[in-house]
């Protein structure tokens, strides 16, 4: 994969570490990756019965048989 000189320089002169010279600094993009990450869909597991993008009887039905195959 190529990385432009400008990407590179950016995240060179944008480090945000926890404390200086430390080992960790969580990650920040440049915004030349910003068309490609508000395109990005978040994990989420199926068992999580809170999500609310779920209709419920799938839910309800997907809950039964799980719990019906952990016996």
């Amino acid at each position: 994969m190529s990385v432009s000189k400008e990407s590179k320089a950016w995240v060179s002169q944008n480090l945000k570490c926890d404390a200086p010279g430390s080992w960790y600094c969580p990650g920040q993009y440049p915004p030349a990756l910003q068309n490609i990450l508000s395109e990005k869909k978040d994990f989420a597991q199926y068992e999580d019965f809170n999500r609310k993008d779920l209709d419920k009887d799938s839910q309800k039905q997907y809950a039964e048989e799980y719990f019906e195959n952990l016996k």
